[in-house]
């Protein structure tokens, strides 16, 4: 910018050359000059907000050739105007009138040359900012990719399923290997699946009733969960893995520090063309802040709706009445 305000007033300056050659007075020398540079500074800063703010893909874009033609149209109307009515000198007079063609010339190219320069300026600056938000993107791809394989393969849920199998395998050897098929049938499912994928609705709501299964197995009558889905978009697409998060999430939290039957209830439904799932679970906050966690499992739900759709703010949790309602809207594919 200062390079730019530096080539401006040398192109100001550069009549005042000629003009003192010709024993033009000082002050219609000055007035010349003030006239041009001031005009030119002018269009300089609303060229660069015109940049900024309205960039366009190509250099020589309507804007910027409307603009510039604008403004040096009006650039030689003040110079003409305003220098012919504060002197009165001849000389001067018919110097102003007949390089009037000549300035102008000199005006639009300078301008040209201006507006070239500032968007070439703000291109690599988008360009930039494009290269950073791509960077930025794969790195939280990578990081929840990296994260995702942890949530495949959690120790704590397989210990604990594991180690229900082997209490179960004593007291009830039938609920024992129904546990160890659902536990079987869920381990491959998640190993399997593309953490990116986008797969039909009732074929991630039958991986969920898998894990919810297993849980019961584990809660026995304590876990109570219910299902109300719209059949009729059941067939819809949505990522692979994203709900299973939120009803561990309401599992582990509604029953903590409860002794009590617990019940979570999970509505998925469509609503303004996107798919609505509420999950709701018993909320004690006393108890949450006992057992307060990292909050990674609603996060990668999150930033994975943010790497597929490019949307945030799509996972939205209350707390009220002593219930903890998770809300999860998902863009119709």
């Amino acid at each position: 910018m200062i390079q730019l305000i530096i080539l401006l007033f040398a192109l100001s300056i550069l009549p005042t050359i000629y003009l003192n050659y010709l024993h033009i007075s000082g002050r219609s020398i000055i007035v010349d000059a003030s006239v041009q540079f001031g005009t030119s500074l002018i269009f300089l800063l609303i060229i660069t907000v015109i940049q900024r703010y309205f960039h366009t893909n190509k250099v020589f874009g309507l804007p910027n050739v409307s603009s510039t033609i604008l403004f040096s149209g009006l650039s030689v109307l003040l110079i003409y105007s305003i220098t012919r009515s504060s002197s009165s000198e001849l000389t001067y007079t018919q110097f102003v009138y007949q390089s009037l063609p000549i300035r102008g010339a000199l005006i639009l190219l300078s301008f040209f040359l201006i507006t070239a320069i500032l968007w070439i300026d703000q291109e690599r600056i988008h360009v930039a900012r494009i290269q950073s938000f791509a960077i930025d993107k794969e790195r939280e791809s990578i990081k929840i990719e990296l994260n995702s394989l942890q949530q495949k393969f959690k120790p704590h849920f397989l210990f604990n399923s594991l180690n229900s199998i082997s209490a179960l395998t004593v007291v009830d050897p039938k609920k024992a290997r129904e546990m160890i098929h659902l536990l079987s049938d869920f381990m491959r499912r998640a190993v399997q699946e593309d953490d990116q994928a986008l797969i039909p609705l009732s074929e991630e709501i039958e991986h969920l009733k898998r894990y919810v299964a297993i849980e019961q197995i584990r809660f026995g009558d304590r876990l109570a969960v219910s299902f109300d889905i719209e059949e009729e978009i059941t067939n819809e697409k949505v990522p692979a893995l994203i709900l299973q998060p939120i009803i561990e999430n309401a599992i582990k939290y509604g029953l903590y520090g409860s002794l009590d039957q617990v019940d979570i209830s999970i509505a998925i439904k469509l609503i303004n063309d996107k798919i609505d799932v509420i999950v709701t679970n018993p909320f004690d906050e006393d108890a949450q802040q006992a057992s307060a966690g990292t909050g990674y499992g609603l996060n990668s739900i999150r930033k994975k709706i943010f790497l597929i759709y490019g949307q945030q703010q799509q996972l939205e949790t209350t707390a009220e009445n002593g219930q903890f309602i998770t809300h999860l809207t998902i863009p119709l594919a």
